[in-house]
């Protein structure tokens, strides 16, 4: 977490910084594969330096939302059901994002052009089967794309071939 400001001071950076965001990791300040111990501390330590009761009476009606939020966050990510759930619900999100910005031409939003928040944390570290997987993939789509490139290449070959044979045979045959 970033540093701790005087517990009497209003929320400062940190969950408080965006009070708008709707991903509960970034929320929490918590990686997408953070593990329920991670949640609960970073819950934890959210919540001594966010209390309503420690911040000045002029920040508390702020304090008071983002306690909610974060109860909201740990309640959600903390139950296996409720994480599985939102986690698919951001997968979704983040496919109808990108899918948006591949037709639209990145010209979709606040944050066209940007990269985009949620994805970020939807990326983890390769396994060496996905690694290979990954390599096998791409080398068949190249000798795939090969193929086909080789196939059109020999088949107009062949026909301008063909079509020179014609004429030859026919300027023999009529001349």
């Amino acid at each position: 977490m970033a540093a701790r400001p005087n517990q009497r001071s209003a929320p400062g950076p940190g969950p408080a910084a965006n009070r708008t965001q709707d991903n509960l990791y970034e929320l929490l300040s918590v990686p997408y594969t953070a593990s329920p111990a991670e949640i609960t501390k970073s819950y934890r330590e959210a919540m001594k330096r966010f209390h309503p009761d420690r911040v000045r009476p002029e920040h508390r009606q702020a304090a008071e939302d983002l306690s909610k939020d974060l109860n909201r966050a740990y309640r959600t990510l903390s139950n296996p059901t409720e994480r599985l759930a939102y986690d698919r619900s951001i997968r979704a999100q983040v496919v109808q994002d990108q899918v948006f910005r591949r037709y639209t031409g990145e010209f979709g939003g606040p944050r066209a052009g940007r990269p985009d928040l949620h994805a970020t944390h939807l990326k983890r570290e390769l396994t060496d089967a996905e690694r290979r997987d990954h390599r096998r993939g791409e080398r068949s789509a190249f000798v795939s794309l090969f193929s086909v490139f080789l196939v059109v290449t020999l088949g107009g070959i062949g026909l301008i071939l063909v079509g020179g044979l014609l004429s030859f045979l026919f300027q023999q045959l009529f001349s």
